[in-house]
């Protein structure tokens, strides 16, 4: 095939992306500056200020405005009592039809609100999970304790993330069938490891899994809207304070407070502390080693940056080196070539790395029909027939896709990625291998 056929290919392979990304693969929303100090929740919302619009049409993650209103109603009445014993009342305003990708807490008088938008809770990145985390964020603002914004009443960012998985999720979903609802989520080892070292219970290590993926969902979303890099659990963020943030903590930094709130071992019933950050946490200061908040953004009371910091994240896989002959790796489903998904509604997230090759730019993914493989293997050309196909700018990129929208039922679909330049426009490598991806129901 001549080489402007394969560009044309690869540039409508690209122009899949907005098609289908809102059903299965990473956002097309336009990149905005990283939000590593300034805006806040309070101010701007549980996002930096961003143009992303979700219109109430948009059902790419399963979101309906039964289930919506289900979730908040959860939250919200867990939390009411507790704020009316503080004399105030706990108002959600829910805006199903609002395209906005954000939510907001404030206050009026005694009148503590929330504001849930529909945008947000049918963005593709987020799961059903992820968007009850986020209503838990919220109330965080309000019963998060310290530390908090200066001169103000709410928990700062970070405080509020670590309430999230440390408190509220546990205090509204822990009867559920948490065994259950992990198994279905295919939770990374890295996650699974830490959430066993944590806990001995067998509901507890599942809920406490089921708040991490929760929080890689919402950590993803911060990740898609601000173009930061790919962000895991075995890839702490090493940056360190030199006094404590109240902004909007980058990606990985978020992730890496859900999860530290997520295996933090003090229990949900001691309550946090409106003066005092060591009060009903895992904090440094007393000397606890697990769940303690980031150095990203906290800085423990007494403690100076550690000018060598090692952080040393739970060991990954190795991933699958280059072949000769420029054969591009395999992309990964958390660290794994082979996964199987139980749940067609938990989104499955899709990291591929083409660094290696020399020109790389671009990273082009294809999904084969069920229990089809490729049959053009390693080829620099797309395979005609394959199910779906998109595309993202950069080396290292995550791409996720919800199996229930994007596959057409239940099998073995085959993953592969081809390297391309810069401008998306031509290979500069060979299609990767296959990895594998189970579709059980």
């Amino acid at each position: 095939m001549k080489t402007s056929r394969m560009t044309a290919f690869l540039a409508t392979g690209i122009s899949l992306v907005g098609i289908v990304s809102s059903v299965a693969f990473g956002s097309a929303v336009p990149a905005q500056p990283k939000p590593h100090s300034g805006p806040n929740c309070i101010g701007d919302g549980f996002l930096p200020p961003n143009q992303a619009k979700v219109p109430i049409s948009a059902t790419g993650n399963g979101m309906t405005e039964a289930k919506f209103n289900a979730i908040i109603d959860r939250v919200e009445k867990y939390y009411k009592p507790i704020v009316a014993a503080k004399g105030a009342n706990l108002v959600f305003q829910r805006l199903w039809s609002d395209s906005t990708v954000n939510a907001f807490a404030e206050r009026s008088g005694s009148e503590w609100r929330v504001k849930m938008y529909g945008g947000l809770a049918r963005h593709s990145a987020i799961t059903d999970d992820a968007f009850a985390l986020i209503a838990c964020h919220e109330v965080g603002h309000h019963l998060g304790g310290a530390p908090k914004y200066r001169g103000q009443w709410a928990a700062n960012e970070g405080q509020a993330d670590y309430f999230a998985t440390l408190k509220c999720m546990r205090d509204v979903f822990g009867s559920d069938d948490n065994r259950a609802i992990a198994a279905s989520l295919n939770p990374p080892q890295a996650l699974i490891r830490s959430c066993e070292g944590s806990f001995g219970d067998a509901n507890a290590i599942a809920l406490c899994q089921r708040s991490g993926m929760a929080g890689l969902s919402a950590a993803e979303l911060m990740r898609v809207l601000s173009n930061d890099s790919t962000i895991s659990f075995t890839t702490p963020d090493p940056n360190q304070v030199s006094d404590t943030s109240d902004s909007h903590p980058a990606a990985q930094c978020r992730l890496d407070t859900y999860s530290a709130g997520a295996v933090c071992q003090v229990a949900s019933s001691e309550p946090v502390s409106e003066t005092d950050a060591t009060v009903g946490t895992c904090s440094s200061e007393k000397n606890f080693k697990i769940g303690v908040r980031p150095r990203c953004w906290y800085k423990p009371a007494g403690s100076t940056p550690d000018p060598n910091p090692t952080p040393t994240p739970t060991p990954s896989p190795t991933p699958t080196p280059p072949v000769p002959g420029g054969i591009a790796r395999k992309p990964t489903m958390g660290g794994s070539e082979a996964v199987s998904v139980a749940n067609p509604n938990a989104p499955v997230f899709i990291d591929a790395d083409v660094s290696e090759f020399s020109g790389a730019g671009g990273v082009y993914l294809e999904i084969s029909r069920a229990n089809q493989d490729f049959s053009n293997p390693n080829s620099t050309l797309p395979d005609k027939s394959h199910l779906r196909a998109a595309s993202l700018r950069g080396k290292k990129v995550r791409f996720y896709l919800v199996p229930a929208q994007a596959l057409t039922g239940r099998g073995t679909y085959y993953l592969r990625v081809i390297p391309l330049n810069a401008a998306g426009t031509q290979a500069v490598g060979r299609a990767s291998s296959s990895s594998r991806l189970v579709l059980n129901r």
